[in-house]
């Protein structure tokens, strides 16, 4: 009897999507059909491509992987389980604070930073002021002088 790509799925354990890379052009044109199922065209693979399919997933191409495997959070309730996932929340707790740690000093480095950006700003501008004052007090007085100058070179204060 010819299978739908979910019975092959469900019944090679692996996903749709890999059954569906194994259907090729050349494979879907030989043992590929669309059949009405509930009213819905359905993609159905003969038997003869069935064969095929098996042979390929249970063949022995299929590696599968050694070891437990991880379902699910409550289907796997084994103490291995549950202690290794302690200690890797553990190290992964450990990590975090570390980060903390950093975030916190490098607040702390960027506050001093812009401290010290603006005292230097604060002098800059004192300095600034003073130099100002220091130039009007300077044409102040140049321009006293140059009006005493000016007076004593006058030539009605020759007579």
């Amino acid at each position: 009897m010819p299978k739908t790509i979910r019975e092959l799925a469900e019944e090679f354990s692996v996903s749709k999507q890999a059954i569906r890379k194994k259907l090729d052009a050349n494979f879907r044109a030989n043992y590929v059909q669309t059949v009405p199922r509930n009213g819905v065209q359905t993609l159905v693979v003969s038997n003869a491509g069935y064969l095929l399919l098996k042979r390929h997933f249970i063949g022995g191409n299929n590696q599968k992987p050694k070891g437990k495997i991880f379902t699910s959070n409550t289907g796997n309730s084994n103490p291995d389980t549950i202690e290794l996932l302690n200690r890797q929340l553990a190290i992964k707790d450990n990590q975090i604070k570390k980060k903390d740690e950093q975030l916190k000093s490098m607040q702390k480095l960027l506050d001093q930073s812009q401290q010290l950006q603006l005292i230097t700003e604060k002098k800059s501008e004192e300095s600034r002021m003073i130099i100002a004052k220091q130039s009007t007090i300077n044409n102040a007085k140049s321009n006293n002088s140059g009006v005493n100058s000016k007076l004593k070179k006058s030539w009605w204060h020759f007579w």
